[in-house]
């Protein structure tokens, strides 16, 4: 596990953000720091240009130039950013844990308006959260990928929640396949660790779920279509002449057995689907089990019972009652809304959609910068003791401490340097350079 003691809050950022380092040539991995330390001091990134005037200009001697030519010529690939964040990710968890637990994936992807058809990628694109009397918007596809971390607290599991990356659907791929390989990518990190992949309908179909055959450890619990087609299990040998059926009687939803819980009416039923090639278990809720409104299916590819989490742990936050394990789906499944919450957070507080570049890469390089420092600012009060109190706060409520230390130091940093070259007396500077890491000294 990362542990990080440092009074300067700069010098931590630097320890942290070495893991990242074999991913960059040296000239490169400086320039690396200097944006993610600016994204994380400034509160609101209008643009390369905007951080680098009022914030890289003040204290480092670069040009504009070499920040540009790093996010759109520097030769490093974003799936290896992603490897570093989830390497990062999973050192949080203790070694004897890992076999226990139960880390969940969840994928999706997000739109962001932009005006100007210079972009790379820009397109029209359909958005069904729109109601402003059209269903479309002109600008970019993202498929994210975001991490569930399990944190031992107070004897119970408390999750985190890390972002991964972002991947700019260009349309020589499609979004199900973008979302396999980035699963992919990671996939050698979680090996010794029971993985369950959340995700909505548009991500439940065969394209994205045969990418992920090839691992045991990997289960889906996710949001299908309600016309989808399932059937009941296959009978037992009649002892007749014939190839026997695959699939039972093929079955309708309207005729499972419904029980109140809370607001919903719920219903589960081990089936078979064109989906999977092994039984799964089906749920479907409703809430009015007469008219059969606002009706939502999930399927669930791994026995309820068997999910590591809550096999061995009280989960905090958590729903989950392990006396009904045929619930434990539906509730699980609420996990994937964490993913919403965070790209809420980014586009609202951390400037997602104000990037002022035009080619993907560039743009992809500057959302995956953001989602680093984003989990800096998480993982921080995990690793540094002077942080601590905000475990499991708002990102932003540490970012906002965070920025607060860095303009400090640099400040008082700038103040010592020039100090250094006039005359003053030893034992003043000594003084004057003790004073720098105390709190509000500023």
């Amino acid at each position: 596990m990362i542990s990080i003691d440092e009074k300067s809050t700069i010098k931590t950022l630097e320890i942290y953000l070495s893991e990242y380092r074999s991913i960059f040539k040296k000239r490169s991995f400086h320039i690396f720091i200097l944006l993610v330390t600016a994204i994380l001091s400034i509160q609101e990134v209008r643009s390369i240009k905007f951080i680098y005037d009022n914030f890289i200009s003040k204290y480092w001697n670069k040009v504009l130039n070499s920040f540009y030519y790093f996010l759109s010529y520097t030769s490093f690939s974003v799936e290896s950013l992603m490897f570093a964040t989830v390497k990062i990710a999973v050192s949080l968890i203790p070694e004897e844990l890992k076999a226990n637990i139960t880390i969940f994936l969840i994928i999706d992807d997000t739109l962001q308006a932009k005006f100007g058809d210079k972009f790379d990628c820009y397109s029209k694109l359909f958005d069904h959260t729109k109601h402003d009397g059209t269903s479309f918007l002109n600008g970019h596809c993202f498929v994210s990928l975001v991490i569930n971390i399990p944190i031992l607290f107070c004897g119970k599991i408390k999750y985190i929640t890390l972002p991964v990356g972002y991947k700019l659907y260009d349309k020589s791929e499609t979004k199900l396949e973008i979302a396999g390989k980035m699963i992919q990518n990671i996939m050698p990190l979680l090996v010794d660790s029971q993985v369950i992949v959340l995700c909505d309908s548009w991500y439940t179909k065969r394209p994205f779920l045969n990418l992920l055959k090839n691992y045991s450890n990997v289960s889906i619990i996710g949001a299908v279509r309600s016309d989808t087609s399932i059937y009941d299990l296959c009978s037992e040998p009649t002892g007749k002449r014939g190839r026997p059926r695959k699939k039972g009687l093929k079955l309708n939803i309207r005729d499972f057995e419904y029980t109140k819980e809370e607001d919903y009416y719920i219903a589960t039923k081990k089936v078979l689907t064109n989906l999977f090639d092994e039984p799964v278990l089906v749920t479907v809720t409703t809430t009015d089990v007469d008219n059969f409104s606002s009706v939502r299916v999930y399927v669930c590819s791994v026995e309820p019972s068997n999910i590591q989490a809550f096999k061995n742990y009280v989960v905090f936050e958590s729903e989950t009652d392990i006396n009904k394990p045929n619930l434990i789906p539906f509730f699980t499944y609420k996990f994937r809304w964490n993913i919403e919450v965070f790209f809420y957070q980014h586009k609202f507080f951390w400037s997602f959609g104000n990037y002022m570049v035009r080619n993907k890469k560039a743009i992809e390089n500057y959302t995956n910068l953001l989602a680093i420092a984003y989990s800096f600012v998480v993982i921080l009060p995990f690793i540094h003791k002077s942080f601590s109190k905000y475990k499991f706060q708002s990102p932003q409520e540490t970012k906002n401490a965070v920025s607060y230390q860095i303009s400090k130091e640099l400040i008082l940093g700038t103040f010592v340097q020039k100090i250094q070259k006039s005359k003053i007396n030893e034992e003043a500077l000594e003084a004057i350079n003790s004073l720098i890491y105390l709190e509000d000294i500023s």
